[in-house]
């Protein structure tokens, strides 16, 4: 299927694409960046990153033999946590995402509506009160201050001239970007 947008009178843009990976990955990102949980987890291991490697540092300051072991958990976590980790939440959520096909989206002055053979839903700005602009990606994100939904919108769908731009002028009229 091949992902086309119109624009139409009235203030509304329509999308019509398939989710991606690098769709998810990136959404997962810009909600990562608005929640707090998720800050105080990354700040959170990159404490414990820095008490191992500060654990290896110390007998190499006096003259001794560093501890290999500390060097090699901290690695670890940086690789698990900043690497592994996001890639399998993006994997996962593109399989969610990805069983219901192709998607069309609307993003108008009243919300957003998105629909697939799954079903639909609308929401409207109150519901979405915050998004996130990726390189390749609108990400609408809830208020909550887990962040705990979030609705992804390429902007490979929207090909009419002006699209992507209309798209952001919408959000940027009803709900603030972060």
């Amino acid at each position: 299927m091949e992902d086309r947008a119109e624009t139409t009178v009235g203030d509304c843009v329509e999308l019509e694409y398939q989710v991606t990976r690098e769709d998810m990955r990136q959404a997962l990102k810009a909600r990562a960046k608005a929640s707090g949980r998720a800050r105080r987890t990354q700040r959170f291991a990159l404490i414990g990153v820095a008490a191992f490697v500060g654990a290896s540092a110390v007998p190499l300051a006096k003259g001794e033999t560093p501890d290999t072991q500390s060097l090699v958990i901290a690695g670890l976590i940086v690789v698990l946590l900043f690497v592994i980790q996001p890639w399998l939440m993006a994997r996962q959520f593109h399989k969610i995402a990805s069983r219901n096909g192709a998607y069309r989206a609307k993003v108008d002055d009243f919300g957003a509506t998105v629909s697939n053979a799954g079903g639909s839903s609308q929401l409207n700005w109150t519901a979405a009160p915050h998004y996130a602009e990726t390189p390749d990606t609108f990400v609408l994100l809830s208020g909550d201050k887990n962040v705990s939904c979030l609705t992804v919108l390429p902007k490979r769908g929207v090909q009419e001239p002006g699209g992507v731009d209309g798209i952001r002028t919408l959000l940027d009229r009803h709900i603030r970007r972060l």
